[in-house]
């Protein structure tokens, strides 16, 4: 499965947030950005991030309170830019949530290289945790992304390395809708074209067939908006 490398940014200066943008390493190239911290719960509905990065000029209490509402939501890696801080208010920021507290005047070398070590660190654990858990949904449905396999109701179902993808990932998030364009940005790492269209059409509609040919319907079809796995009956 490809996790998008996408960076989500927290600033109120945009000629700063290009800075930012302009050196963050190769593999952290997309990067989303937003001036309010308000913005960042309909975003991450929406998307998936590899690496937080907040700079705002806020009260320090209020970057507390950002700090904490992030961490109520997401496990992502955090990385906090701010002014000349003391040893009580740097504790402060690492005690709320974040990762790493850079000051400024901002060495970009060293933010640089601190970045790309929290989102390798990131995609290495979401790595190790979906390699080792399968998804089981009694004794019905067994999904196995370590062996990549599929078992239902006791019989292996055949499925190409796309389609267990697809289907391994909408059944992470039962009855979740997923619009097209987020699967293709989570199966392909790519954003979504004319192609990428057709292309996640085309292999939802095998995956929904070989899943029909079993008897069963986990893949259902919100018209107009997307996606969903719906997992067998009692067995969410």
């Amino acid at each position: 499965m490809t996790i998008r490398k996408q960076v989500f940014v927290i600033n109120d200066n945009f000629t700063f947030f290009q800075s930012i943008k302009k050196s963050m390493p190769y593999e952290c190239i997309n990067a989303d950005y937003t001036k309010s911290a308000m913005d960042i719960v309909d975003t991450f509905e929406e998307n998936e991030y590899c690496l937080i990065i907040i700079c705002v000029q806020e009260p320090a209490n209020r970057c507390l309170e950002i700090l904490h509402l992030l961490r109520k939501r997401v496990l992502v890696p955090i990385i906090m830019i701010a002014e000349k801080l003391n040893v009580s208010e740097k504790i402060s920021i690492f005690h709320a949530g974040a990762n790493i507290c850079l000051e400024k005047p901002l060495d970009f070398h060293l933010f640089a290289a601190q970045a790309s070590a929290l989102v390798q660190l990131y995609l290495n654990a979401k790595d190790a945790i979906h390699k080792n858990e399968p998804l089981m949904f009694g004794t019905e449905l067994i999904i196995n992304p370590f062996y990549r396999y599929v078992i239902i109701d006791g019989e292996p179902l055949e499925l190409t390395r796309t389609e267990f993808d697809l289907l391994y990932y909408m059944a992470n998030h039962p009855k979740q809708i997923f619009s097209r364009q987020q699967l293709y940005r989570q199966i392909w790492g790519d954003d979504l074209g004319i192609s990428g269209e057709n292309t996640v059409r085309s292999h939802i509609g095998n995956l929904y067939k070989k899943l029909a040919d079993a008897g069963k319907n986990y893949i259902q079809n919100s018209r107009g908006v997307g996606y969903k796995f719906v997992p067998p009956a009692g067995k969410e």
